[in-house]
């Protein structure tokens, strides 16, 4: 399986955290997926400040990207987005992320 890279977007000014996802977070994360709900509007946008998401990179045409309950996978540019109120998701990359690597309760309100 290919390397997974996760990004969250949380910095202005200064590069976001970034880190190797372990495989099996990835399997994971998967399985999340094929249990949600399609979604056929267009997820609302992040703002420019603050937490606007993260982004899980899988090789150069997987991307899944996850903001306020909403997962969207960009597969050989095709995109499909679902609903994951309880964030799941979005919750498991972050909190893959090594210790202190996240302010999480930026995030969250931890």
């Amino acid at each position: 399986m290919n390397k997974c890279v996760c990004t969250v977007l949380i910095f202005s000014g200064r590069p976001d955290p970034t880190w190797e996802l372990k495989e099996n977070i990835r399997e994971e994360f998967e399985k999340i997926w094929k249990i949600l709900e399609p979604i056929k509007k267009v997820p609302k946008p992040a703002p420019p400040l603050g937490y606007r998401g993260c982004i899980v990179k899988c090789n150069k045409d997987i991307e899944w990207f996850a903001y306020e309950g909403v997962m969207t996978l960009k597969k050989r540019g095709i995109s499909e987005s679902r609903l994951d109120i309880d964030r799941k998701f979005e919750k498991l990359v972050i909190y893959s992320a090594p210790k202190g690597l996240i302010p999480i309760s930026l995030i969250f309100n931890a």
